[in-house]
């Protein structure tokens, strides 16, 4: 194997590497890599969110139940403005797509 060009996947662009020029062939891969590529990453985006939505699950269970208040104090406040900025724009990016309906 032989590195033909860099590839950046958020815009697309396809850099020649040194003298490797990218035949028509190779680019039509490269460009087929790309499209599978924002795939994958779509794909992990969106079941890291899962595993996001499972974790605050998991952890509203240890808070009632285990949590000692100076583990609480630990990361309370932190967490709270967190899950309020998500909240925030959740809200905003629901009621945004209600608006356009």
């Amino acid at each position: 194997m032989q590195q033909i060009a860099m590839v950046n996947i958020r815009k697309g662009d396809v850099k020649p590497q040194g003298d490797q020029i990218p035949t028509a062939a190779e680019r039509n891969e490269i460009d087929a890599w790309v499209v599978e590529r924002r795939k994958v990453i779509e794909e992990r985006r969106i079941d890291d969110l899962i595993r996001t939505t499972d974790h605050l699950n998991l952890t509203a269970q240890w808070v009632q139940s285990k949590a000692t208040d100076e583990q609480i104090d630990k990361f309370a406040d932190d967490l709270l403005m967190a899950m309020h900025d998500l909240r925030s724009v959740i809200v905003r990016r629901k009621a945004d797509g209600l608006m356009k309906k």
